[in-house]
């Protein structure tokens, strides 16, 4: 059974580039890439990855946020 986690990516800039941040809410991890594919993809391995050493992280899907789309501009 496939579980679900709550993501946010947001560019950001580091070292004059433009590189996306993946955030994985529901674990408190994060990846990045030079891409949204590649931060999709990294954070992806990130997870895997984790539960691997913390199978007792693993949401129970009434953990999970529902789908949500915000933009904050402070």
């Amino acid at each position: 059974m496939t579980k679900g986690f709550d993501i946010v990516i947001n560019e950001e800039h580091v070292n004059k580039k433009n590189m996306f941040v993946a955030h994985c809410l529901n674990l408190g991890i994060t990846s990045q890439g030079r891409t949204v594919e590649e931060a999709i993809k990294n954070i992806k391995d990130a997870i895997k990855l984790y539960l691997e050493e913390n199978p007792e992280e693993m949401p129970k899907n009434e953990d999970l946020m529902p789908p949500m789309a915000t933009r904050i501009f402070v």
